[in-house]
C-alpha cells in the first residue's frame, strides 16, 4: 500500500508547472509599427473625362514619414468598370511608372478605373488609390496624316483652328492607328480618305479607309477604332490585298476603290455591310488615280493604262466601260484614245477634273480637262494645254486643284509652283525648301462635307517635307481664287515618319 506523500509530491509539482506557466512574459523586445506612403490628391480630384487619344495628366503628392521616399516605385494601371456581369475578366494595363501621370489615353470609350499604386522597394509596403476615368468619343474636324517609318505607317490627327475654325482646341494627336489597333500599317502608306455621308433615314456613313501595299483597313470617324479589314471588306474570298486608290463619290455616296489596278464599287452606307463585290469585269489595269462624278450613270471616271484611255462602271451592273465617241470633231481630244500616261487628278474650278499626264517617251507634259458632271453626252473632253514649257515640270510628282478658279499647284522635290492654266499657261515657284526637306505630299483642304467650314473650304495648302530622319508638316493660307500663296506657314507639325498622304476628316457625330 502506498504512502500518502507517494500522491502529494506529484500533485505540488504540476500546480507548480501550471503556475510557472501562466506567468505573464516580463522580457525587454523593441515593438515598432512602420508607415505607409501617404497618396494625397488634395486639389486635384477623383473624377476625369477626357476624349480619346487625348492626355491624362494627374499629379498627387506622396509623402512617407520618417523614411526614404527613393524607395518608392510607382506603377499607374488602368481597367475597365465592368457592370452587370460577374464573368467578365478585368484586364490591368500598366501605363505609367512615375509618380506624376502624363499619357495619352487610347482605350475605347468607356468607363474606367486609373489606380496608382506606391510600394516601398525595400519592406514591400503598398498605398493605393483609385481614379474615375470616362473616355468619351470627341474626334471631331481635323486634318488626317498618313506617314511612314521603316516599312510601317501609322496616323496622325491635326487640329489647326485656322483651318478648322468650330474646333475648341488645337491638337495633334500621334500615331492613333497603332494606338486604336495595337499595330502599326504593315508597309508604306498609298492613301487616306474619308467616307462622311449625312442622312435622316439611314445610319451616318463616318469612316476612314486607310491603304497601304498589303492592307486595307477601315476605322471610325468618332473614335478610330478599327471596322474592318482586308478580306472582311470583300464580299466574296480570296481577293488580293493591294489597295490603291480610294474614293467616297458624290453619287448616292458610292464607295470607289482600286484595287490590284481592277475597279470595285459598294452603294451601301451601312458600316457593316458597306463590302466591295468582285471586281469590275473587263480587260484593263487602272492607274491609281479616281475622278468623282455627280451623273448616277457615271458614279465615277478612272483611267486605263494598258490601253490609255478613261473608263467608268457601269451602274446596277459589275461591268466597267468606256464613254461615248466625240460627238463632233470639235472635242480637243478623245476620251477612249489619250495615248498617255497619267502622272496626276484632281477636281478642279466648275466641278470640273484635271488630268495630268505625259508623253509615252520624251519630256512632254500635259493638262488633259474633263467634265464628268453630267450624263455621258460625247462631249466631257473640254480641254488640253501643253505644259511642257512650265519650269521643272518634267520633275513635278504632285498635282492640286481649286475649286473657286483657276489656279492648280505642282510640286517637285524642293519647289511648289503656283500655275494658271487658264490664263496665261505659265507657272510661277511660290514656296522652296532646303535642299535637305524633299516634298513628300501636298493637298489642298478641301473638306467634305462643308458644314461649318465654308469660310475655309480650299483655303489652306498642305505640304509636307522629309529629311530622312523628321518628317514636317507645312500649313499654309491660300486665295482659292488666285492661288496666291502666303509664304510664312500658319501651323507647323513635326511628324514622326515620312508623310505619304493626307485628307480632311469632318466631324464625328451628329446628323451635320
Amino acid at each position: 500500500m502506498k504512502k500518502i506523500s507517494e500522491y502529494i509530491f506529484p500533485i505540488l509539482f504540476l500546480l507548480v508547472s501550471g503556475f510557472t506557466a501562466c506567468k505573464k512574459d516580463l522580457g525587454n523586445y523593441d515593438y515598432s509599427t512602420n508607415p505607409l506612403p501617404a497618396i494625397d490628391t488634395t486639389g486635384i480630384g477623383y473624377v476625369y473625362t477626357i476624349e480619346r487619344y487625348d492626355s491624362l495628366f494627374i499629379a498627387p503628392k506622396v509623402s512617407y514619414a520618417g523614411m526614404d521616399t527613393t524607395r518608392l516605385k510607382y506603377n499607374w494601371v488602368i481597367y475597365k468598370v465592368i457592370t452587370g456581369s460577374t464573368s467578365e475578366v478585368q484586364t490591368r494595363k500598366l501605363i505609367a511608372s512615375q509618380k506624376e501621370l502624363r499619357v495619352q489615353i487610347a482605350e475605347a470609350v468607356g468607363n474606367y478605373k486609373v489606380e496608382l499604386v506606391v510600394t516601398d522597394s525595400v519592406n514591400k509596403l503598398v498605398s493605393n488609390i483609385r481614379f474615375d476615368l470616362t473616355v468619351a468619343s470627341g474626334i471631331e474636324y481635323g486634318w488626317m496624316v498618313l506617314h511612314t517609318f521603316n516599312g510601317e505607317s501609322d496616323l496622325d490627327f491635326v487640329v489647326s483652328r485656322a483651318a478648322m475654325p468650330v474646333a475648341t482646341q488645337e491638337k495633334h494627336l500621334r500615331n492613333i492607328y497603332s494606338q486604336s489597333t495595337g499595330k502599326k500599317l504593315p508597309g508604306e502608306g498609298r492613301f487616306i480618305a474619308q467616307s462622311r455621308r449625312t442622312t435622316f433615314s439611314a445610319p451616318i456613313q463616318n469612316w476612314l479607309t486607310i491603304g497601304s501595299p498589303t492592307q486595307l483597313s477601315r476605322i471610325h470617324g468618332n473614335d478610330f477604332s478599327l471596322m474592318r479589314e482586308n478580306t472582311s471588306l470583300f464580299q466574296r474570298p480570296g481577293e488580293v490585298i493591294n489597295p490603291q486608290a480610294f474614293l467616297m463619290s458624290s453619287t448616292n455616296s458610292n464607295e470607289v476603290l482600286i484595287n490590284n489596278n481592277k475597279l470595285y464599287f459598294s452603294s451601301s452606307p451601312d458600316p457593316l455591310g458597306a463590302l466591295f463585290p468582285g471586281a469590275l469585269i473587263g480587260d484593263y489595269s487602272l492607274a491609281p488615280y479616281i475622278a468623282d462624278a455627280s451623273s448616277s450613270s457615271i458614279i465615277a471616271a478612272v483611267y486605263d493604262e494598258k490601253y490609255q484611255r478613261f473608263l467608268h462602271p457601269v451602274n446596277g451592273t459589275a461591268s466597267i466601260a468606256t464613254f461615248r465617241e466625240p460627238a463632233n470633231p470639235a472635242q480637243p481630244f478623245n476620251l477612249n484614245n489619250v495615248g498617255k500616261s497619267m502622272i496626276g487628278m484632281d477636281r478642279g474650278f466648275q466641278n470640273q477634273t484635271l488630268n495630268f499626264l505625259k508623253d509615252p517617251t520624251g519630256n512632254g507634259r500635259w493638262l488633259y480637262i474633263t467634265n464628268f458632271n453630267k450624263t455621258d453626252d460625247g462631249l466631257m473632253a473640254v480641254s488640253k494645254i501643253d505644259m511642257t514649257s512650265l519650269p521643272e515640270i518634267a520633275a513635278a510628282r504632285y498635282f492640286q486643284s481649286s475649286e473657286f478658279g483657276y489656279a492648280s499647284f505642282y510640286a517637285t522635290e524642293r519647289s511648289v509652283y503656283l500655275y494658271d492654266y487658264l490664263g496665261s499657261n505659265t507657272a510661277s515657284r511660290v514656296l522652296n525648301y532646303s535642299a535637305q526637306e524633299t516634298i513628300t505630299s501636298m493637298k489642298i483642304f478641301k473638306p467634305r462635307p462643308t458644314f461649318n467650314l465654308t469660310t475655309t473650304d480650299g483655303r489652306f495648302l498642305y505640304v509636307a517635307t522629309w529629311d530622312g530622319t523628321i518628317g514636317r508638316l507645312y500649313e499654309y493660307s491660300i486665295n482659292p481664287t488666285s492661288g496666291q500663296v502666303t509664304t510664312t506657314p500658319t501651323h507647323t507639325y513635326t511628324i514622326q515618319g515620312k508623310v505619304v498622304d493626307m485628307c480632311p476628316k469632318a466631324r464625328g457625330a451628329g446628323i451635320i
